[in-house]
């Protein structure tokens, strides 16, 4: 890896979620940010512009800068936070809702303005109260979200008041979601349970595929906090942990694990494989850390093989075939979100900043 240039800019507000504005055939320059646990919560769209203020030391080496270019408030904390299409974004929000932004580029100044809302999404049965919607996944058209409620709901793109799926996943909390098909999702539960659903069929006709987070304790829970399946062999899923491991599953096989892996010392927030190279993965922690797992090329793996065999479904053998790189150390605060696109990576936490990482690849 070439030599990185990390840059910190503070925004006064804990980061959730952060996403680059998708470009076909330039680095982006554009990315919005989704805001939690404070007074008032906002999306909002950022634009990178030359440094106007000079450099005031060498060493900071800072020669673009984010420049907020609209936002909104939001009725509460965002959990989640994905692109359907290049202009239109999905967020979900710990209120139970999902909303649809629109993003409008500009030559001078970029706009965002919410689109539509859902209906209330998630709810507790007893008590009739909101749910929070945990986390959602984008497949084509369809929006899928995961609610402490313990149940997925699918809206489309072109009217999220309708709800398309309903199905009680689970019994207890949902955290994390992912599309493995346009057919199937995976959902994992504050226990470490993943079930493995059919997004076609209701709850009472759901296959009953659930398979477990591997955990350094036999004894003690390990939820899943973030799921991600590998770009080119989507059999492939990766779960980060609460305890800070990852488990790697082969969907093809659900009689144990493929892959374990100790690796940061607190609960991972996000785990994700970059777009365009899925050599590289990535993983941020509630530590303050963002980590780069980069296949080593030298051995033989190629990952753009659909069918090829993965170094990640290698078991015992995998660490000897992944180097792992610190991209972001000693932050103190967690890192909750990242985004990569190129060579550039954004990552945003509660410490009230963003970072931006040039030259990752």
């Amino acid at each position: 890896m070439s030599i990185t240039n990390v840059s910190t800019h503070y925004i006064s507000e804990k980061v959730s979620r952060v996403r680059w504005l998708p470009e076909q055939l330039q680095q982006s320059e554009r990315f919005v940010t989704g805001s939690w646990d404070m007074d008032r919560n906002f999306v909002r769209i950022w634009r990178l512009q030359s440094n106007q203020y000079g450099i005031a030391m060498e060493s900071d080496n800072v020669d673009q800068m984010p420049r907020c270019m609209d936002k909104v408030a939001i009725e509460d904390d965002v959990t989640a936070m994905e692109f359907v299409d290049k202009d239109t974004l999905a967020v979900s929000c710990a209120d139970g809702h999902l909303s649809l932004f629109h993003v409008q580029r500009a030559v001078e100044e970029d706009q965002i303005q919410r689109t539509s809302r859902s209906a209330r999404l998630h709810c507790f049965q007893r008590s009739q109260e909101a749910a929070p919607s945990t986390d959602l996944s984008v497949y084509g058209t369809d929006i899928a979200t995961a609610g402490e409620d313990g149940c997925v709901n699918i809206v489309s793109v072109n009217n999220v008041r309708q709800v398309k799926r309903t199905i009680e996943a689970d019994s207890i909390g949902l955290l994390s979601i992912c599309y493995i098909s346009q057919q199937e999702l995976v959902a994992a539960n504050r226990m470490g349970v993943i079930r493995l659903l059919d997004t076609r069929v209701a709850t009472e006709a759901q296959p009953d595929s659930t398979f477990m987070v591997a955990s350094q304790d036999d004894k003690s829970s390990n939820f899943v906090s973030s799921l991600a399946t590998h770009p080119m062999q989507q059999h492939i899923l990766l779960c980060g942990s609460e305890e800070g491991s990852i488990t790697v599953w082969d969907l093809r096989n659900l009689s144990y694990p493929a892959s374990y892996l100790s690796a940061h010392k607190s609960p991972i927030n996000e785990i994700g494989f970059h777009r365009n190279d899925p050599s590289k993965l990535f993983t941020a922690a509630e530590g303050g850390e963002v980590w780069m797992w980069s296949e080593n090329k030298a051995l033989g793996c190629d990952p753009n093989q659909k069918d090829g065999h993965s170094p990640w479904l290698s078991g015992d053998r995998v660490r000897s075939l992944v180097d792992v790189e610190g991209v972001l150390t000693n932050i103190r605060k967690a890192v909750n979100s990242f985004d990569v696109h190129g060579s550039r990576l954004i990552c945003g936490g509660d410490a009230e900043a963003v970072y931006l990482v040039d030259n990752i690849v």
